[in-house]
């Protein structure tokens, strides 16, 4: 039940972060174990629409099924929406991933190292910010 919680404030949180950018937000609690495919975050608004999957996790590695992420393509396919791995790394803060940055074996993984240079801040993600060159 612990984990559960943990993941469902993570939603919560991120739920409210969208809504104060201008964003219509909408969580399906229960997303996994709904029969139909759903993600755990529905974004619209700013000519956008995302789903997102997030995950409160402190391992060194992220892994999402390919079950899960076949799931999200659906969403993707069907509703023209842009689809993210939301990863929330304890005191570290968000980090937004496409399916392209992740190494697909049996599971969709990815370290916490690659999450960083890979994926996006939420200000980038938003193109509020542009990303600096290096």
């Amino acid at each position: 039940m612990a984990h559960y919680n943990k993941g469902a404030s993570a939603e919560r949180e991120l739920m409210k972060i969208f809504w104060e950018r201008g964003f219509a937000v909408a969580r399906v609690a229960g997303s996994g174990k709904n029969p139909l495919p759903m993600p755990d975050l529905i974004v619209m608004g700013k000519g956008r629409s995302m789903v997102l999957e997030c995950k409160a996790w402190k391992g060194k590695y992220l892994a999402i099924s390919k079950e899960q992420m076949g799931e999200l393509f659906k969403w993707q396919e069907i509703g023209n929406a842009e689809v993210f791995i939301a990863w929330k790394y304890p005191n570290k803060g968000w980090v937004f991933l496409k399916s392209a940055d992740f190494n697909q074996n049996k599971y969709y993984t990815i370290s916490y190292p690659d999450a960083q240079k890979k994926g996006a801040l939420l200000d980038i993600l938003l193109n509020e910010q542009s990303r600096l060159k290096v």
